[in-house]
């Protein structure tokens, strides 16, 4: 019997949903001049639970999905969340990637660089470059407050989704009941 591994996209379902919590988060938020970017979070487990192809064709997904809504040029998004999914991956096994507290750090380390880097982009742009640091910058403090906080939870939506589908993240093998 031939079973396709889906793995792929339930982590890429997982950050859509995220991405549209977000979106309803910064639609709220808009009125006090706050935007909350998610960006590590949506690397980290693919990278931490996933093997390459599943957790590129996920990652890659979402950079595309993140491109979408955002007014960087078309690319930039999955470059960099592939560039992150790369680090990640590559160092995993030195720790302990079952662990939300690790996955939250990881995922605070990954923003902070997709951030700044993204930032760069964005004030280019501007018509006062000097001015909008300020602004990026209470960004960032807001995006990684609520990043730290929503981690073990997101962590945790992925981990009982597997559970619930029976399947093992790392191996897609079934697991008991």
């Amino acid at each position: 019997m031939n079973q396709r591994d889906y793995r792929w996209l339930v982590v890429f379902g997982s950050n859509l949903l995220l991405l549209w919590l977000y979106g309803l988060g910064n639609h709220a938020l808009g009125d006090y001049g706050v935007y909350l970017y998610p960006g590590g979070l949506l690397t980290v487990y693919a990278a931490l639970r996933l093997d390459v192809r599943n957790g590129y064709l996920s990652t890659v997904l979402t950079g595309f999905a993140c491109d979408a809504l955002m007014p960087v040029p078309f690319g930039t998004s999955v470059a960099l969340l592939a560039f992150v999914h790369t680090t990640v991956f590559y160092g995993r096994q030195r720790f302990p990637r079952e662990e939300p507290i690790f996955a939250t750090v990881a995922a605070l380390v990954a923003n902070l660089f997709l951030f700044l880097v993204l930032s760069f982009f964005l004030v280019a742009r501007n018509p006062r470059p000097a001015g909008a640091w300020l602004r990026l910058f209470s960004d960032l403090i807001a995006s990684q407050l609520v990043l730290g906080l929503i981690t073990p939870w997101f962590w945790a939506l992925q981990n009982r989704t597997f559970a619930l589908l029976r399947q093992n993240p790392e191996t897609a093998r079934r697991t008991s009941a």
